[in-house]
């Protein structure tokens, strides 16, 4: 539940062949500037992850270098302020701004320099529509929706429809925006019953909303646009289509609702079945490996993994999961775990040494996680089902401050071992096993190895790893 950047829109880019030879792009990009008052001292770019970072000196001086591969859309971000840019291969843009007047102050020069600024404006401007506000527009009824949201995206349009007239914009960027405005619309009618039910408290079937008609229009969407891949807008709809069918599928075969690996399982036959176009599916089922591997481990998509390495044709993506795979090399099974220090409730500290000769199953949550919090009940269960077997069950708190922490767990009463990780998502612990979302499972044998990285809940099937670890310690 890590608040992450959130990217709508990521940018196309197409190849063109030529009868001259050119000489080779230099594909380093460099992004550098100067940005004042920023809330953090850390500055990144992300696509899909964080591809190049530094730190802000005191003055807001910043320089990013990097290497791409084709002209895309990507965020720069600082805590919470980011900018949209647009870059190729060879680029070197710059750009300054104040963040406690971003809209008075935002500049930027250099390549593209005309679309990264149509970018900044379309940003400010649909921010201050409410376009960019889903929560607002989808608690409006129906008609008063339809209306609004048809209102926002033909003024969002007519500013685009001005901005292309001008000369030398880059036509690749248009045919990016262009298929924003002509699949970013559904996106939002797909939302709307979700949205609009969680907003007014109303059970989602009794919205009264044309949902055969939207799905319509999502089944009449193409599934070969290879080169739209990179358009947010677009693929938003084609994941709709393959957790739709994902979910068909698991409902026909009862054995694989339960347990991630399942469901691994489940979305892999919906690609097979739905993708014919193979740059496409290679595509896809990349994304859906790394993710399901950057938030659980290797050894939870191990098959989906090998399919994949085996029939992939894209070799940037074998490369990019061979990297993905390599980090979890130091908190594989059978590596030693650091002695961590944490301090209790009693604002002891402790360490994780405290723990050897049982097994430790580790929780690591945070009181504003609603699914750290569903899992409590889980959790205490297991606890006192295992009271008399020589496992420790840890919680670990991420929050920001002890204060809330501490609340709640003596509100609610919470018992068996209650620690605190300082620093949050950058404590030792949680930069150690890379944990970008929780709650976040760990279980380590008695001498403090790793077992599991990435363990199941308490909800999931845990029990079967500690009867089988206890089975093997009393043999």
């Amino acid at each position: 539940m890590k608040k992450l950047v959130k990217i709508t829109l990521v940018i196309l880019f197409f190849s063109f062949s030529c009868s001259q030879k050119s000489e080779p792009q230099d594909p380093t990009i460099i992004v550098s500037g100067k940005i004042e008052n920023l809330e953090s001292e850390d500055i990144a770019l992300f696509q899909d992850e964080d591809i190049a970072s530094t730190k802000l000196d005191d003055a807001g001086n910043f320089k990013l270098e990097f290497e791409g591969d084709e002209a895309s859309r990507y965020i720069l971000y600082s805590g919470r302020t980011n900018f949209g840019l647009y870059l190729s291969p060879g680029d070197s843009i710059y750009i300054t701004a104040d963040a406690e007047d971003i809209s008075g102050t935002f500049e930027v020069q250099g390549d593209h320099e005309k679309e990264i600024r149509y970018l900044f404006e379309k940003d400010q401007s649909d921010e201050e529509s409410g376009l960019n506000n889903p929560m607002e527009l989808m608690a409006k009824s129906k008609d008063d929706y339809f209306q609004t949201k048809d209102s926002l995206f033909a003024i969002s349009k007519a500013k685009f429809e001005e901005f292309k007239m001008q000369e030398n914009v880059d036509p690749d960027f248009i045919t990016i925006e262009e298929a924003y405005f002509s699949y970013a619309p559904l996106g939002h009618d797909l939302q709307y019953p979700m949205y609009h039910a969680y907003v007014t408290k109303k059970p989602q079937d009794s919205i009264d909303f044309p949902n055969d008609e939207v799905n319509a229009r999502l089944a009449a969407v193409p599934l070969d646009q290879k080169h739209l891949l990179n358009v947010g807008s677009y693929t938003s709809l084609i994941y709709i289509r393959i957790s739709n069918l994902t979910s068909e599928i698991m409902k026909s075969d009862s054995s694989l609702m339960s347990g991630d690996s399942g469901y691994e399982k489940a979305s892999m036959l919906a690609m097979d079945s739905l993708l014919k176009d193979k740059t496409v599916k290679d595509h896809f089922m990349y994304n859906s490996i790394k993710s399901n591997m950057d938030y659980r481990g290797p050894v939870h998509v191990e098959e989906s993994y090998e399919k994949f390495m085996q029939e992939n044709e894209t070799p940037k993506y074998a490369e990019k999961l061979k990297k993905s795979k390599a980090k979890w090399e130091p908190i594989s099974p059978g590596k030693d775990v650091p002695d961590f220090t944490f301090t209790n409730l009693e604002g002891e500290e402790v360490k994780l040494s405290d723990l050897r000769g049982n097994l430790v199953y580790i929780d690591i949550w945070a009181t504003w996680c609603g699914p750290c919090i569903a899992e409590h009940p889980h959790w205490e269960k297991m606890r006192e089902e295992y009271k008399d077997q020589p496992v420790e069950f840890l919680t670990v708190s991420i929050d920001d401050t002890r204060e809330p922490w501490e609340k709640m767990v003596k509100a609610k009463n919470m018992e068996g071992l209650q620690w605190f990780a300082e620093n949050a998502w950058k404590s030792d612990l949680a930069q150690h096993f890379m944990v970008n979302g929780i709650p976040r499972f760990l279980l380590l044998d008695e001498e403090g190895k790793v077992i599991d990285p990435s363990a199941d809940r308490p909800s999931g099937k845990i029990r079967e790893t500690l009867d089988k670890y206890l089975a093997q310690k009393g043999s």
